[in-house]
């Protein structure tokens, strides 16, 4: 994909712009609070889901309670479909990081949407082998990447590129969700905001210079 640094994105795809919005219209809208699990890990996959607004990460638990991030979905994406189609269980689990709009499509729906627009199939196999290939990625940078590149790749995909590269989340939960202290967390964000590549708030890291960050992954 061409943004190495994203976890996973959409874009990344160049498919069509607004390509699953079909699966808005079919499905059922609905909208959750910040924090609430939109599902869990090892549920029965009865739908998956069209992100219509907001963000929502998806994360595995241990059996001793850890948990470890996947991946970031933004407005545009889709998730849960890998459980749907299988048949199996859920694998991980997705919760909100803001509120949230999801269409929730079941089976009905989606051959709904299959029989109105047939090209739809074609892009599902993109999105699968993209999200195959996303999680090969994040194998490979969970083993081989430093703590600090970790985190700037973590910035740089929360990053929507509003409210002037605003994010808003404390060390303790960056640190949460790459399973690293909140003392390595802030020694990076201290030294990432003595380079001005970022200022540091109360609960909020502004991103001054993102393409300065990007080139720090290459």
């Amino acid at each position: 994909m061409e943004h190495q640094y994203e976890y996973f994105i959409s874009e990344a795809l160049d498919l069509p712009k607004d390509v699953w919005h079909p699966l808005r219209r079919a499905g059922q809208v609905r909208t959750y609070q910040k924090n609430k699990l939109l599902y869990h890990q090892g549920d029965a996959a009865n739908c998956f889901y069209y992100i219509v607004s907001g963000r929502i990460k998806s994360f595995i638990s241990s059996v001793d309670g850890n948990e470890h991030l996947l991946t970031i979905y933004k407005r545009g994406d889709i998730l849960g479909e890998a459980s749907f189609f299988d048949g199996g269980p859920r694998v991980s689990s997705a919760q909100l990081m803001t509120d949230a709009t999801v269409a929730a499509i079941d089976r009905p729906a989606l051959e709904q949407c299959l029989q109105a627009y047939p090209a739809l199939a074609f892009f599902f196999f993109q999105y699968l082998a993209a999200t195959v290939r996303m999680l090969s990625t994040h194998l490979d940078a969970s083993s081989f990447l430093t703590a600090d590149k970790r985190i700037v790749r973590l910035l740089l995909n929360m990053d929507t590129g509003d409210n002037n590269h605003t994010i808003s989340c404390t060390h303790e939960e960056l640190g949460y969700m790459l399973g690293l202290s909140r003392v390595t967390v802030s020694r990076v964000l201290n030294q990432l905001a003595r380079k001005h590549w970022v200022t540091l708030g109360y609960r909020t890291v502004i991103l001054l210079q993102p393409d300065a960050l990007k080139a720090y992954l290459q």
